[in-house]
């Protein structure tokens, strides 16, 4: 601040002294004397007292009973919380109306607490439901995109022959491990894939070994594959994520449906012991009835554990104590389930309780426990039959279930009619079934018996039952409905046993209805059975696809359950094509196709479409294809599709059991094998693991399926031939070799080595122009390593045909006796010396085109056919027109190259010798002019010409 500032200031404050204001207090203190008093004001505001003070208060505090230092902890300790204070007003001016108010005020609160939590569930629904539907179309256009991840992509993937001559590559004289699995990628497959495999492989040896001993394939050998896949699902069980529903569950249902049949000794394609109609109605309809039988059984099973689950979880209510009878743990089921009715008549004194007689009875047949049932049969009392006509019924035999002379309505046990119905396979008598059909449409009538007594619609459905009465359980459910009373049938397991229960007692007319192949005949056509409207097998297919997938697999969220229907309603064929082509069953696509097999090789498939079939014939229905053969061509597809997965990754030897089961499945023929092994070859290239390398009776991967060697061996003729047919020699030569037929396999080589051996040439003419090596290195020159190959195969074939084993770079045995196989067989002999004379072809032509004029003209004196003396030249002529064909195709080469090497060997030699070469050349150009049937082309007679005009 400015001096002239200061001035002012001091100035001011001098008026103000001067002035006497009497308000302003006069301060008379120092500096020190206002410290002093600022300290002591200080100690006065401080918070912590000094120790006089501090022990006072403790003192103060202990005669109250308080711990000074506990308070000072508590206090320290101490955290302040604001609470919530009362935010209704107290506007009234007593108890009773605040607390009216408090509770109105929250009643809205939670009524509008739960409408936020209504609105917020409902939000989070739609988009759970937006969610799966995005998801659900998602996997619709992957499917559409990709419908089938099983199926490789290999060369072999369009279908049978489509990847023949893929590769650029020829296949001859390969071996295991061949070109194109070298660099395929490693196929990893999970535990229970590779479970799956050995199954399959072990199913397919042990069908091949029982076809070879006379049996009838897997079905036949006392083989359960069924069982055996069940068990390697199980150890490696994989869930398929959002799903409660197992594929184990799949296949032991398949297991026990399957079981039943074998019980009975029946096989697929058994005939019928005295059925008059043969065939299909005998024994495939035996078969299939055991099937259902088995289908119903397997849900009796489940119900018993769903009994004993029940009683376990309300054990007091149940009260089933320790009598081992299952007729008593039907009773406990039954007082679980009706718990809220009082007492029960079994368990009441006197039996004053509800009457349970007829639930008991028919909760024992659902179990499937037929002691069980007798004994509540008995307690069931007598039934008011209504006679047709003035005879009694035939139910068990003697006097019938009315007494002599009764007429009319009639008193008949129920104990009877249980044991004929449990006895005939679910079958009664005409006379009986009629009675008890009549019965249960009296019960149906009867809406106030319905309505107020609980024992009636049990009553009118054990009737029904017995009776085989489908009509009636159909009515019984409708009306249960329109009285808004309880179904009893009110799981698809309690409708799938009845109705199956119904097909069995439909299917055939006991003692009075002719067998079974009668009933299934008459069921088949639409007749009267036992006097009783029939519910075939095809009745209950129908009412199964009456409702789409999705209404049996809650909404396509557990597709198994849809499979598990399909299966109990025995169609095996659709289940395994909705397994297969669904998509949302592509996580069990692998079960498919192994399914498929196991149900192919039990036979199954075979009787069901067989039975489908006959139905269809029987009801004149217009059918393009049969049910078996459209059934067994989806298991092929499947197993193909499956297979090539492991030929793309290059393992031939586990692709050719599946492609051996596809061609079974396929009818087993030797030209649907002979396609098959023909794709295989051409997509695996792995001729050494599929054929052996020692013939047809060498341990090839085809042995364990072909084990006879004669067999094997017209195996491999027969795909050779058609392999040969289709312009597919590489494959041609290695069966050939395989079947132990050298001879033609050397005959394919011949023609192959004469057209690789010009196109050698030419690659080693552009490869070295101006001379070099006779050998290039490996992998440098394809043509040559074609032809090395080709060669390679035919010493193979030579050395079958010699019994010699030459080393790749040996000279021919020309010299050698032949033996006596080959000796004695013209054909051989041809095509041997063929061979050897096509390998010295080659080395003339390559080492002409090397600028190694003079191991050319070496190699050609080798040649017998080639004249190079003149008293050799009708010979040689005679000679030519008996050329081999794959001699004669290169014969103008020779003389071509004949001529080169003479002329650019003019400019190397001597006079002498010069002199000598003009006279092979001359007599080679004889030799050509003679050959008036050879038609060489005008370019050999134009180099002729100017050699010789070089050479003077």
């Amino acid at each position: 601040m400015a001096t002239a500032d200061w001035n002012s200031l001091l100035q001011q404050s001098n008026d103000l002294v001067g002035q006497e204001y009497n308000n302003v207090p006069r301060v008379e203190r120092t500096l020190p004397q206002l410290q002093q008093y600022a300290d002591a004001l200080r100690s006065r505001t401080n918070r912590f007292r000094g120790p006089a003070e501090h022990a006072a208060a403790t003192r103060l505090l202990a005669q109250q009973g308080l711990d000074a230092t506990r308070l000072t902890t508590e206090v320290v300790a101490l955290e302040i919380v604001p609470t919530i204070e009362d935010v209704f007003h107290a506007d009234t001016g007593n108890v009773e109306e605040y607390l009216q108010q408090v509770e109105e005020a929250t009643l809205l609160a939670a009524i509008q607490e739960a409408q936020q939590e209504s609105v917020a569930s409902f939000e989070s629904y739609m988009e759970s439901c937006m969610a799966r539907d995005w998801a659900a179309n998602k996997r619709q256009l992957f499917g559409l995109i990709a419908p089938n991840n099983l199926v490789g992509a290999g060369p072999g993937g369009g279908g049978l022959g489509g990847g023949l001559g893929g590769g650029p590559q020829p296949l001859i004289g390969r071996t295991a491990g061949g070109g194109l699995s070298f660099g395929a990628p490693a196929l990893r497959l999970s535990p229970k894939e590779a479970a799956y495999v050995e199954v399959v492989k072990r199913m397919a040896t042990q069908a091949a070994a029982a076809t070879g001993a006379g049996g009838g394939g897997a079905s036949g050998s006392g083989v359960d594959v069924v069982r055996d896949f069940l068990k390697a699902c199980k150890d490696n069980e994989d869930k398929a994520p959002g799903q409660d529903t197992h594929i184990s569950s799949v296949w032991a249902l398949l297991a026990d449906v399957l079981a039943e049949a074998k019980q009975r000794g029946l096989a697929p394609s058994a005939p019928a012991g005295g059925a008059a109609g043969g065939g299909v109605a005998g024994g495939s309809g035996r078969y299939v009835e055991a099937l259902a039988a088995g289908a119903r059984k397997h849900l009796e099973r489940g119900f018993k554990s769903h009994v004993r689950s029940t009683i376990s979880r309300y054990k007091l209510a149940a009260e089933r104590g320790a009598d081992p009878d299952y007729l008593r743990e039907v009773q406990a089921y039954v007082q679980v389930k009706f718990r809220d009715r009082g007492a029960l008549d079994f368990a009441a004194p006197g039996g004053a309780g509800m009457d349970t007689s007829w639930i008991q009875l028919f909760y024992a047949l659902r179990s499937g426990d037929d002691a069980a049932a007798r004994r509540a049969a008995d307690r069931c009392g007598e039934l008011l039959l209504a006679a047709g006509g003035g005879g009694g019924l035939g139910g068990m035999g003697g006097g019938g279930l009315f007494g002599a002379g009764r007429a009319g309505l009639g008193g008949s046990s129920v104990r009877p009619l249980v044991d004929e119905w449990l006895g005939g396979g679910c079958r009664l008598s005409e006379r009986s079934a009629q009675a008890l059909s009549r019965e249960a449409e009296r019960l149906l009538r009867d809406k106030n018996g319905l309505r107020h007594s609980p024992k009636a619609p049990y009553q009118a459905l054990v009737c029904a039952l017995l009776a085989g009465d489908a009509r009636s359980m159909d009515a019984l459910g409708g009306v249960l409905q329109a009285l808004q009373l309880p179904p009893i049938l009110s799981t698809i397991e309690d409708f799938m046993w009845a109705k199956l229960a119904v097909v069995a007692g439909s299917s055939g007319g006991g003692a009075a209805g002719g067998g079974a192949a009668a009933g299934a005949a008459a069921a088949a056509s639409g007749g009267v059975v036992a006097g009783v409207q029939p519910y075939s097998l095809a009745d209950l297919q129908a009412d199964i696809n009456r409702w789409p997938p999705q209404y049996y697999s809650k909404q396509s969220r557990e597709p198994l359950l849809y499979v598990t229907v399909l299966v109990l309603s025995l169609q095996l064929g659709a289940a395994l094509r909705f397994l297969w082509r669904d998509d949302t069953a592509k996580p069990y696509r692998l079960d498919a196709v192994h399914m498929g097999l196991a149900l192919q090789a039990e036979g199954a498939l075979a009787a069901l479409g067989a039975v489908s079939d006959a139905s269809a014939a029987s009801s004149n229905s217009a059918s393009t294809s049969s049910a078996a053969a459209a059934a067994s061509a989806d298991v092929a597809t499947m197993a193909l599709a499956y297979g090539r997965k492991f030929l793309a990754a290059g393992d031939a030897a586990t692709a050719l059991y599946y492609y051996w089961l596809a061609a079974g499945a396929r009818g087993g023929g030797l030209a649907v094998k002979g396609a098959l092994l023909r794709e295989l070859l051409a997509g695996g290239r792995d001729f050494g693991t599929l054929l052996g390398g020692g013939g047809a009776g060498a341990r090839g991967a085809l042995h364990a399926l072909v084990p006879d060697p004669e067999e094997r061996r017209r195996l491999f003729e027969g795909v050779a031939y058609e392999c040969q047919m289709c312009a597919q020699p590489e494959e041609a030569v290695e069966l050939y070799l395989a079947a132990d037929r050298p001879t033609a396999a050397l005959s394919l080589i011949n023609s192959q080595m004469s057209a690789a051996i010009a196109a050698a040439a030419d690659e080693a003419a552009a490869a070295a122009p101006g001379g070099g090596a006779m050998s290039p290195a490996p992998g440098s020159a394809p043509a040559a390593d074609r032809l090395e190959r080709i060669a390679r195969s035919g010493r193979a074939a030579a050395e079958r045909l010699t019994g010699v084993r030459l080393a790749p770079g040996a000279p021919p045995p020309a010299a050698a006796a032949p033996s006596a196989a080959v000796a004695a067989d013209p054909a051989a002999r041809r095509e041997l010396e063929a061979f050897w004379q096509l390998g010295v072809i080659r080395d003339l032509l390559v080492a002409a085109r090397r600028g190694r004029h003079d191991q050319a003209l070496q190699r050609l004196s080798e040649l017998p056919f080639i004249p190079t003396e003149r008293s050799r030249l009708d010979l040689c002529v005679r000679m030519s027109t008996q050329l081999h064909p794959a001699i004669a195709e290169r014969l103008q080469d020779i003389i071509s190259t004949a001529a080169d090497s003479i002329a650019a060997r003019r400019q190397q030699v001597g006079r002498e010798a010069a002199a000598g070469l003009a006279g092979e050349l001359a007599v080679i150009t004889a030799y050509a002019n003679s050959m008036a049937g050879a038609r060489l082309p005008q370019a050999v007679y134009r180099k002729l010409a100017e050699a010789q005009v070089f050479m003077s």
